[in-house]
This record gives structure tokens, sequence and C-alpha cells, in this order.
């Protein structure tokens, strides 16, 4: 009986949402602001930097790593809830590392919106939110963006879509029934493992159209990989509310939104040589004038089932020539660690190989001076064979392949710094001990950058005067004092010498290839 009262109580607080487990350690580059203006300029929409005097707010923000980040690499206030007590204790330890400007709590969206001392926001994010929480919680963040969005600024929304779940809906059904209506297990691992488990056994008695379905019986055993965090707080939850784009734009109008673009840019490139979709389809899209139709039936045609989305209160669209100015004033820094032969780009509906030709040249421009970041303003004139339209094309594709990354102004970077060394001097040295936060913060980028926890631990030894040669023999004291050895290719490495073996050459990596990447990047000083 009391099992029963106390489940009651703490169903009445999180308002179905899975809170038996904290939720995974992930960052996410569109909650960045920095990252959401370039995603607008890209599309063609006016997004005034509001400098360092900006506010930002983050709705549901988990364990706070994407907020941090941003917190400490795009200077502005930051605020957030998210109301897992964990989840804001575990964020709240970062803000204090880095100092930056930030207030996070453990309110629940009612909760945030009777607060009196809330400002209004330039930016306000949720990822991973939407449609896992009630209709009544969706009604509140829309009063909240109507309530607290500043005129002209930024709402970014990701959530599961139509047509991409149809297909699937039966499968997060059977993964939540038995967790449902006959748990068996309450820790986070056995409430995962166990639904995995029961999906399998019931699709196997099921009608061959499931039964049969290869595309299931592949999602169930990816999830089986997966960390049983994310697949709890995924498919474990009350609320499943899975919508089509239109759906979902309609309830943004009721905040006074107007749809931009998706936060993909990838979504840019459509008309690259049929990498999204064939050129008829292509053609057949673009007759369509309203937006809304377009991307929905766009989603139809890619069969798309999640979607990252940026919203405006009150857009306003650059002429096609002032988007291409800002394009190529925009300063960008060479990320690859190594020059590469080609450039592919993975589309929707193919990849492409970008022509030598066309491609080096742009590279050549920063490679010319990698340590600086460098507009292409110049290089345009330079080179007129390549139409404005091509050159901001092109660049777009590296910039969503990772190859380059668009740069904050250096006053930006410079405002940012003393809070990224700080919040990532913490991380890398937790990572002593325990690799939990993949990302650490880039002033430059005004995003996260992956590294893992071994090079966050050279990292470390790096900045606190422990650096050249046998970072990797310091890495392993570390491990081995902590009985901890490495997995390479899913197989642990057992003896000292392998390990050892195994660090050294990720050493050389570092030292040859990240770390002069992380001094361009201004998160390892130069004269390291």
């Amino acid at each position: 009986m009391f099992l029963i009262f106390l489940q009651q109580v703490i169903f009445m607080w999180n308002d179905g949402y899975y809170t038996d487990g904290t939720y995974t350690y992930g960052y996410y580059r569109a909650l960045s602001p920095f990252y959401q203006r370039y995603c607008l300029l890209a599309n063609g929409f006016e997004a005034p930097d509001p400098g360092p005097e900006g506010a930002h707010c983050e709705l549901g923000f988990g364990q706070g790593v994407s907020l941090n980040i941003h917190a400490a690499a795009v200077p502005g206030a930051y605020w957030g809830t998210d109301f897992t007590p964990a989840h804001a204790a575990f964020a709240n330890s970062l803000l204090r590392a880095s100092g930056a400007n930030g207030a996070f709590f453990d309110l629940s969206f009612a909760e945030l919106l009777e607060r009196a001392d809330l400002p209004m926001f330039d930016t306000i994010s949720m990822h991973g939110v939407w449609s896992w929480i009630s209709s009544h919680n969706q009604d509140l963040i829309v009063r909240f963006v109507r309530s607290f969005l500043k005129p002209g600024g930024v709402f970014y929304v990701s959530y599961n879509c139509y047509p991409g779940w149809a297909e699937k809906h039966p499968l997060r059904e059977l993964l939540i029934l038995k967790d449902a209506y006959a748990r068996t297990g309450y820790g986070t691992d056995e409430r995962a493992a166990a639904a995995v488990s029961f999906a399998q056994e019931a699709l196997s008695h099921c009608p061959p159209r499931y039964k049969d379905d290869e595309r299931l019986r592949g999602t169930l055993e990816r999830l089986k990989k997966l960390d049983p965090a994310y697949v709890a707080h995924e498919y474990l939850n009350r609320d499943w509310n899975v919508m089509y784009f239109t759906e979902v734009a309609e309830r943004m109008a009721d905040a006074k939104l107007d749809f931009a673009c998706s936060s993909s840019l990838l979504d840019t490139l459509d008309a690259l040589e049929e990498l999204n979709v064939p050129n008829p389809t292509w053609q057949y899209l673009n007759s369509f004038k309203n937006p809304l139709l377009r991307e929905e039936l766009r989603d139809i045609i890619i069969n798309r089932q999640f979607r990252g989305d940026l919203y405006i209160k009150g857009a306003r669209r650059l002429s096609f020539e002032e988007r291409c100015r800002r394009l190529l004033a925009t300063r960008y820094i060479l990320l690859q660690k190594a020059p590469s032969p080609e450039v592919s780009v993975k589309g929707y509906y193919r990849q492409i190989t970008v022509k030598p030709e066309l491609a080096q040249p742009v590279l050549d421009h920063l490679r010319s001076d990698p340590a600086r970041p460098r507009d292409y303003l110049d290089f345009a004139s330079a080179h007129p064979e390549l139409s404005r339209e091509a050159l901001t094309g092109l660049l777009l594709a590296l910039v969503n392949g990772g190859v380059i990354a668009p740069c904050q102004d250096d006053e930006t970077a410079e405002a940012a710094l003393p809070f990224c060394r700080r919040l990532n001097s913490h991380l890398c040295r937790e990572a002593l001990s325990r690799g939990t936060v993949k990302e650490i913060a880039c002033p430059v980028l005004g995003l996260g950058l992956g590294i893992d926890r071994f090079s966050q631990m050279m990292l470390h030894f790096t900045l606190t005067g422990q650096d050249g040669p046998g970072l990797g023999r310091k890495v392993w004291r570390e491990l081995s004092d902590r009985g901890q050895n490495l997995v390479v290719e899913g197989k642990m490495l057992n003896s000292e010498q392998d390990n050892i073996a195994e660090l050294e050459r990720r050493e050389h990596d570092f030292l040859t290839l990240d770390l002069p990447l992380l001094k361009r990047l201004k998160i390892a000083p130069a004269d390291v």
C-alpha cells in the first residue's frame, strides 16, 4: 500500500514524465543562440545578435550540458528549468565552475510561468521535450513563449514527427505496454531492458506485417546497445505526442510565432545536384508558395521522423543578395584536422562528392592562414567563375559536414574565453575519474566541441603544465589507479602493455591533430 502511495506522489510531481533515473549527458548545437542565428541567415532571415545584454532560456534542459556550454561560449544571461532536481543540481555545478551568468531551476513549466523576476528573452529553446509531455504542458509552453519572447526573438523546438514515426508507432506502444501495466523492475536499466525484451517477445506473435518488418527488428536491436537512460526517457513516458509539422506550426501561431526554417543546414541544400530530392521533386515542391504546405509535403516525401525547427516572433526576410553578402561576410575557420582528397555530402536522397576544383580553392583560402578566421568577400571577387549562390551553397555544405565552421567576432570570443577556460578545466579534471560529458566549450565557435574522455584527460595535463611526451602513460596511471581499462572495438584491453600502446597511439593523434585544432579554436593557449 505504501508503494502504491509513493508511486502516486511521484506521478503528481513528474506529471507522467520518466524520473526513475537521470537523463543522458548529451550536447545539442541547435540550442546555441549563435548557431541558431547562422541557420536563420542561411535561410534568408534577419536575426540580429543581442550581444552580451541578451537573455536566453532553455526549457527542460536535462543535465544542462548544452545550456552551460552555451552560457560560457556565447555571452549573455541564461535561464533554464528542468523539474528533475538531480538535473538542476548537476547543471548548477557546471555553472559554478564556469562562473557564467545563469539561473537554473527545478521548476515545472507552470511554476516558471508564475515567477515575477523573469526577463524578456531573445531566445527560448527546448530539445527533446515537446513530444514527451502532456497537451496541458504544451499549452503552458505556448503561453510562456507568447509572454516572455521578445518581438524578433527566436524559438527553437524539436520533436518526433510523422510520417516517419507512423510505421514505428506500434513498437513504442509495445515498449511502454508492460512497463505501464505489468512492471517487474524499478531501476532505469531494469525497466529499459524489460521493455525491449517484452517488445521482442510480443513482436514474434504479431501479424507478419510487424513480425517480418526488418526495420522494426533492427530498431529493437539498436535499442539493446543504447544507453538505458536514453531508452527509458525516450520511450517510457506516459505521454508521447507525435505530430505532423503543420500541427506544431499551428500551435506555435498561438504564440505569435512564424515558422522560419529547420535547424538542419542539410535542408538548405535541396538545389545541390539532387542531394535531398530528385530535381523534378524539388521543382514540384517549389511550385507551392505556402511554406507550411511545402514543408510538410517535403517531410512526407523524405519520410522524416524528427524535426528541429526555428520560429521567429515577427519574421523579417532578407533579400537574396543581402543573404549571400552576409554569408560571405561571415568568418569561417577550418575544422579539418588533416587535408582530405575529397569532400562528400550525404543527403536524404543520395551522397555526392564535391568537385575538387570547387572545394579545394575554398578550403585553401582558410588553409593559407589556419589560425585566423576569414571571410569570403575578397575570395568571391577573385573568383568570378563561381557565382555567389554557388559559393554560399558550398560554404553551407562544408559547415553541414563539419569541415569548416562559422565563427563569432573576436570581441565576442575574447569575452567568452575566461568562462570557457574555467568550464573546460572543470570538465577535463572530471574526466580523470569518469567520462560523462563528451564536449567542451569553444569561444570561437559559440558551440561545444566533441572530444572523448582520453583526449580530455590529455588536455587536462596539457593545461596544468604537465604537457610533453608521456601523456598516454599519465592517462594510464589515472585509469589503472581506478581499476579501469580501455575498450577498443567492443573488446576490453586487459594487459598494461596493450593499454599503454593504445594510449600512446592516441597521444600521437592528440599532439599532431587535436591540439593544433584546440589552439586554433582558443580552447588551448597558443603557447602550450
